[in-house]
């Protein structure tokens, strides 16, 4: 039987996550996955985050690859995904969500707080560094690019004195034990979606298959997350926040933030509603959105 074509972009982290996917699909349907590495627009440093040829640098090559056939799916971290959906494709399964949260990962095992007046902390996240700023005014930020490896190097050769990066990707890596302290949402509210794999295949497909990865209430909780960045016509480089958690009797408690987007220097929206459905959950993340722009 043919092996089923997964792509994915080469870094460790990437291709981590797609084994683990790839892993899972292999099991239900008892047919060969094979990893197909494709290079991605963001992998390039020269190109700048903040003005890319087209959105979503991270994604954008392998929707190409999916889209012509190439490869059959493909996995992204859900984080780097444009709000607007791409003709054609279908995010078919949104595994289990691993934690949404930014984890400081600085020298001499410090704390944010514990940081020296001054200190030099690594990140390209407009998003992270408006937080940061927000409790440590004081602080130098420094844009960083790479994997992993070479961000946490940055702090090994005194480069930096800390980075932030998504803890989902340093504890899928083995990593976590470099984690120093992981940032309270309340702080440093993560990305819409952070901690999240989607992934997406042609529209009329494998979305069968692929339901048996589907969790629902991640689901849920992302749908009403990524409705806030469609809610603020978020741009790739906007500072916004969203991080949906599931509280008791099947309520939805979302908090969400942006700073300096459309007149808006900081707002902030906390809201908790019953959610059984992806409508309700977009309808609440477009209600935090429309609570946001109104200041």
């Amino acid at each position: 039987m043919t092996a089923l074509r997964l792509g994915t972009r080469g870094s460790v982290l990437a291709r981590t996550q797609s084994s683990s996917v790839a892993a899972a699909l292999a099991s239900v349907i008892g047919r060969r996955v094979d990893l197909v590495v494709i290079r991605a627009e963001g992998d390039d440093v020269t190109i700048p985050l903040d003005a890319p040829p087209r959105p979503g640098a991270f994604v954008a090559t392998l929707r190409d690859a999916l889209g012509a056939g190439e490869v059959d799916l493909v996995v992204h971290s859900f984080k780097d995904l444009p709000s607007v959906p791409m003709a054609g494709l279908v995010v078919a399964a949104i595994p289990a969500r691993a934690d949404a949260r930014d984890a400081l990962c600085a020298r001499d095992g410090l704390t944010l707080a514990g940081l020296p007046r001054g200190a030099r902390i690594g990140t390209s996240s407009p998003r992270r560094a408006a937080a940061l700023r927000r409790v440590r005014p004081d602080v130098k930020i420094v844009p960083v690019r790479g994997n992993v490896d070479t961000r946490l190097r940055k702090v090994a050769d005194g480069q930096v004195d800390a980075v932030v990066l998504a803890g989902a990707g340093l504890q899928r890596l083995g990593r976590a034990d470099v984690i120093t302290e992981w940032l309270d949402p309340a702080v440093c509210v993560p990305a819409p979606a952070q901690g999240a794999l989607a992934v997406e295949c042609r529209a009329g497909t494998l979305e069968s298959v692929l339901a048996s990865l589907d969790d629902n209430a991640t689901r849920l909780a992302v749908t009403a997350e990524r409705a806030v960045l469609a809610g603020v016509e978020a741009a790739c480089t906007t500072a916004v926040g969203a991080h949906a958690v599931w509280q008791g009797a099947g309520e939805l408690r979302l908090l969400a933030e942006v700073t300096d987007h459309r007149g808006v220097e900081h707002g902030r929206s906390s809201r908790q509603v019953r959610v059984t459905t992806s409508a309700e959950a977009e309808a609440l993340g477009l209600a935090a959105a429309q609570e946001l722009l109104a200041g």
